[in-house]
């Protein structure tokens, strides 16, 4: 069976989608027919009579399909075949179910070469007999730095949810470290004990290592650890750059994320995290206040630090009515997008009196479906919308069982 296995082999209904993968075929230097027209159910019908190949990409036509579409494909295909799944359903959830069914990759359409390529070496590269939800970390954590525009917007709101939708809906290891050791709430937040640990960090920055971090950072499931601290007032805390930068690069390699809730004071620990951060979110409201200081850190990350633009997100939208900007004045204000509008929910309020996770205990709300967007742009671009039916799996069958 193995010598007459393809390495790939495509079913595809588009011309856009066929054109490229063509394009895919022949940049690896694959001969014959390797690319049909046709869905899933047209894959399955014809591997009823041919060899599985060791890589096979057939688009679905809706979510609903999908399930009865993978149980007849995974009657006719050999075990240990990588299944790449393309469609036009732009639905997190979906993609979840996918990957628990064993699928390698989803592909958005439109696709990239790009994109396609990725997804191939994703699926030659992973285990014929085991697949892990836990991806495999090949480089530093992706640094995402959260301040807000000014305060009271709801930012470490928006940095716990972030953190716990990448670790809790996308399997992500993701580290929320809270950089304010007096006034900061992420440990509050997640009804997590504060630890000391930040404080150490910033004031002896030589003690940090590897195992300085596995000690001080506390576990809030299975995916999500947490640093925050809680420190008296009165206290001078000295925090300094060589301490951020030493934190940093002791955490980063441990994680496939990481998110930082900065405080709005730009001290020297503060600047360095917005320098060197992969992505930079600034979260505001549509007020006069809420433009003017966003314009700030707009000229202050652009003309002062020299890195990239942040990606601005309005919080409570809707809240103050008709007294807020039209987001059209704002965004001209502004002089960029507002990439994302997070709208006022009273659950907020509720979870964050009760100890619990506003993403967690409201995950059908709009605001949710907002932030799992917001996550998803940091996890393969894939966007978050309504909840689908629930799929059945590939998995034993990629798995190589029978």
């Amino acid at each position: 069976m193995g010598a007459n296995r393809v390495p790939f082999l495509a079913f595809t209904t588009d011309s856009e989608s066929a054109g490229l993968l063509r394009q895919f075929i022949a940049s690896h230097g694959w001969e014959g027919n390797l690319v049909y027209e046709g869905d899933i159910n047209t894959a399955a019908d014809f591997l009823k009579l041919h060899p599985s190949p060791q890589v096979l990409c057939v688009d679905i036509i809706s979510a609903e399909a999908t399930p009865a579409s993978l149980d007849r494909l995974a009657d006719v295909c050999d075990p240990g075949i990588k299944v790449i799944v393309s469609g036009k359903v732009n639905e997190y959830s979906f993609y979840c179910w996918l990957v628990e069914a064993g699928i390698t990759n989803y592909l958005l359409k439109p696709f990239s070469l790009h994109a396609l390529e990725a997804a191939y070496r994703k699926a030659i590269e992973l285990p014929s007999a085991e697949i892990s939800h836990t991806p495999e970390i090949k480089k530093d954590a992706e640094t995402i730095a959260v301040i807000g525009s000014r305060g009271g917007v709801g930012a470490t709101t928006v940095s716990v949810n972030l953190a716990w939708i990448l670790a809790n809906h996308f399997h992500q290891k993701t580290a929320l470290v809270d950089f304010d050791p007096q006034l900061g709430t992420v440990a509050l937040a997640v009804d997590l004990e504060p630890s000391k640990g930040l404080r150490d960090a910033l004031e002896k920055p030589d003690r940090i290592d590897g195992l300085f971090i596995d000690r001080v950072m506390t576990k809030a499931g299975e995916y999500l650890s947490v640093l925050s601290t809680e420190e008296p007032l009165d206290d001078y805390v000295n925090a300094s750059e060589a301490s951020a930068e030493a934190l940093l690069k002791q955490i980063k390699p441990k994680f496939s994320h990481l998110i930082i809730d900065l405080p709005r004071v730009l001290s020297p620990f503060t600047r360095y995290a917005l320098k060197y951060a992969n992505h930079i979110i600034c979260v505001s409201e549509y007020t006069i206040m809420g433009l003017r200081e966003s314009l700030r850190y707009l000229d202050f990350c652009r003309d002062i630090l020299k890195v990239h633009s942040p990606i601005f997100i309005a919080n409570q939208v809707g809240l103050a009515g008709k007294h807020e900007i039209p987001k059209e004045e704002f965004e001209k204000g502004l002089g960029q997008k507002v990439a994302f509008d997070i709208p006022f929910t009273l659950d907020a309020h509720a979870s964050a009196n009760s100890g619990e996770i506003w993403a967690d205990t409201a995950k059908n709300a709009p605001a949710t479906k907002v932030l799992q967007a917001i996550a998803g742009h940091f996890v393969d671009g894939i966007e978050v919308r309504e909840q689908p039916s629930k799929l059945k799996g590939l998995l034993s069958l990629l798995r190589g069982e029978k």
